[in-house]
């Protein structure tokens, strides 16, 4: 079932499914101007494991007032990084983090 999407930009889009029959959560990396480029899971989890939640993008406002996907450019890239925040579940409690995720 469709739960929602994160939009960044023509190269980037994430769209989020989750079935509750099987607990199952997917995030699909898709590049909504690119008919050439195919749709690929990034993760594909189950609901009821929290240790393994990759957390959410951060996003940026935009000129417009609307929030998109926040990339990151490192020296010598064209953008291929975006940051995860979660509240970082452990069998000692919540440790929230930030994680440089590479696209």
């Amino acid at each position: 079932m469709y739960r929602g999407v994160s939009w960044c930009d023509d190269s980037l889009a994430l769209v989020y499914e989750s079935w509750y029959k099987t607990r199952k959560i997917r995030t699909w990396l898709v590049s909504p101007g690119s008919e050439d480029v195919a749709p690929e899971i990034l993760f594909d989890r189950s609901s009821e494991d929290v240790y393994s939640d990759p957390g959410s993008p951060m996003l940026r406002r935009t000129k417009a007032g609307t929030y998109i996907i926040a990339r990151i450019k490192k020296a010598g890239d064209e953008g291929r990084y975006i940051i995860l925040n979660g509240t970082g579940a452990t069998p000692e409690g919540n440790i929230p983090f930030l994680d440089l995720f590479d696209m």
